[in-house]
């Protein structure tokens, strides 16, 4: 017993030796937060279903862009995969566009726009601060993510509403950057999505406003 107290000791302080300290993560997002205008990525996506013990994988490719505080634009592409598909974050809309079906979908976010952004910006463009006042945030430590020594964040809303959707978050920021590389989103009821990024440009050229173009013909389904 004591043999494996003492190896569960030395396992524990190996996982922490390369993580930094939550406030040295912080400070670093909140150095990079007022200089982020926007960030292209590759993207691949596992969604667990926990009612169906189920896992699918989708790659594709993410634009986010920042206007200004509080007016962001996103657009994942999915339209490689089997279930085809283009999600659009225009402000107070969110437009999916389904090309093997020829038609889109506007849902109207109206008043939940700020928590919208607020998510499409968690680790991008969020200062540390921000994120402090959200979230309660622990350190869990470092692991090796895409071939990059990352420490471990552990975010749990203090908001009981948001809560209700989201039990807790957690994302793996780089040592020597101020962005996350993976981000996982856990749910009450079981389910989670994990995130991952690689070819990352963050603040590549962007001209105009980053905007979803539809084909010509295309319908809009009702929401």
């Amino acid at each position: 017993m004591k043999i494996l107290t003492v190896g569960s000791c030395l396992l524990a302080m190996a996982a922490g030796l390369g993580a930094q300290s939550v406030d040295a993560v912080l400070g670093r997002m909140d150095g990079a937060a007022p200089k982020f205008r926007g960030m292209t990525a590759d993207v691949q996506m596992k969604t667990f279903t926990a009612i169906l013990s189920d896992t699918t994988v989708e790659n594709g490719t993410l634009k986010m862009q920042r206007l200004k505080t509080g007016d962001v634009r996103a657009i994942i592409d999915f339209s490689g995969q089997t279930d085809a598909r283009e999600i659009a974050f225009l402000g107070s809309i969110v437009r999916i566009y389904y090309p093997n079906m020829h038609a889109y979908q506007d849902y109207e976010v109206g008043k939940n726009t700020d928590v919208l952004n607020q998510f499409l910006l968690l680790g991008f463009g969020s200062s540390g601060r921000q994120l402090a006042q959200s979230y309660q945030i622990t350190m869990e430590g470092s692991e090796k993510v895409a071939g990059r020594d990352t420490s471990k964040l552990l975010l749990v809303p203090k908001d009981e509403k948001v809560k209700q959707h989201l039990a807790k978050i957690e994302m793996w920021i780089p040592n020597d950057a101020a962005f996350p590389v993976q981000q996982q989103f856990y749910e009450p009821s079981g389910n989670y999505r994990i995130v991952s990024y690689t070819n990352m440009s963050i603040n590549p050229p962007m001209h105009g406003v980053l905007e979803l173009k539809l084909p010509k013909g295309v319908k809009k389904q009702g929401s």
